[in-house]
């Protein structure tokens, strides 16, 4: 179901705190079950705050513009190349600025949908997250910044005109399983890190997460070691140190993937100058930039764009 208007906060989040015990969804709606409803927000707006709802699980993204999201004691600035997921159960405040108008395109998943997915998934999942064979799912997704990737802009295309209920909940499953495995990848890369408790590798994670969204947010400003070390809340060394082991590889060479893969867009999308794409992604010159991509393309920008 597409919204293109939010509902009322008061209605919305007394119908979120009773689980709509009444069945009842925005304008009368008749929903076929108790628990929230799977609902997609496309929605035009300007000087909105909804303030602390409980949500379910849920995906927040722009098609074009920019919004904040309020979710953990965080407030994470949300543009149109990226999207942040919140787990069912969390509070989440929605803002968008009366001089920043966006275009939304939020994706709340109905009670128990990322639950029940999970469990027709492979056993090898279940194991991933440490399930019993026979107990429900009990899952979190960690709450970060994710860069939209071809396949999901398409699935969000797909869904914006979509008007059929089962190409829809198809539609959401292949969504879904997109966002599971990008989460099962980190996964993976927590409990591998070496000699470390769940604990500490769960602190270290958490505070590596908040410069990735950083590096999302201001990749085409010129980003200085000391400056994410800051925001993560580590000495310069020690950040260095514990970003190669949770993410692989440096925090330049990080930098600069997320650089390369917001290039592929533009040149795709657009008929800008290589010169003033290498530019605008954050690379000194055009040269340097070239180099860059080479390295992760295989192949120089314009070739790319031919």
């Amino acid at each position: 179901m597409v919204l293109n208007e939010f509902p009322d906060l008061t209605w919305l989040k007394n119908q979120a705190n009773s689980r709509f015990e009444n069945k009842s969804g925005w304008k009368g709606r008749i929903l076929t079950d108790k628990g929230w409803p799977t609902v997609l927000m496309n929605v035009k707006a300007s000087g909105i705050f909804r303030d602390n709802i409980k949500g379910p699980f849920s995906l927040f993204g722009n098609r074009m513009g920019t919004s904040f999201v309020n979710v953990d004691n965080r407030k994470i600035r949300l543009k149109d190349d990226c999207f942040l997921i919140t787990n069912a159960g969390q509070n989440y405040t929605l803002e968008i600025d009366e001089k920043l108008s966006a275009e939304t395109f939020n994706v709340h998943f109905g009670e128990r949908f990322a639950d029940d997915l999970i469990q027709s998934q492979s056993l090898s999942v279940e194991k991933i997250f440490d399930q019993a064979e026979n107990s429900s799912p009990v899952f979190s997704f960690h709450n970060r910044l994710m860069r939209r990737n071809e396949k999901i802009n398409q699935l969000i295309a797909a869904l914006k005109t979509n008007r059929d209920e089962l190409r829809e909940a198809e539609l959401l499953s292949d969504l879904f399983i997109e966002l599971l495995h990008d989460e099962l990848h980190l996964h993976r890369t927590i409990i591998a890190l070496p000699s470390l408790k769940k604990s500490t590798r769960d602190e270290l994670v958490k505070k590596i997460l908040l410069s990735v969204d950083y590096i999302h947010e201001f990749y085409n400003q010129s980003l200085s070691l000391d400056e994410l070390a800051r925001v993560s809340c580590l000495s310069k060394f020690h950040f260095l140190r514990l970003f190669k082991m949770a993410m692989r590889q440096t925090p330049h060479q990080f930098i600069n993937r997320v650089r390369i893969e917001k290039s592929k867009e533009l040149l795709s999308s657009s008929k800008l100058e290589v010169k003033h794409i290498a530019d605008s992604v954050g690379f000194s010159d055009s040269s340097s930039f070239s180099r860059a991509f080479y390295q992760h393309v295989g192949a120089y920008p314009s070739q790319f764009r031919a």
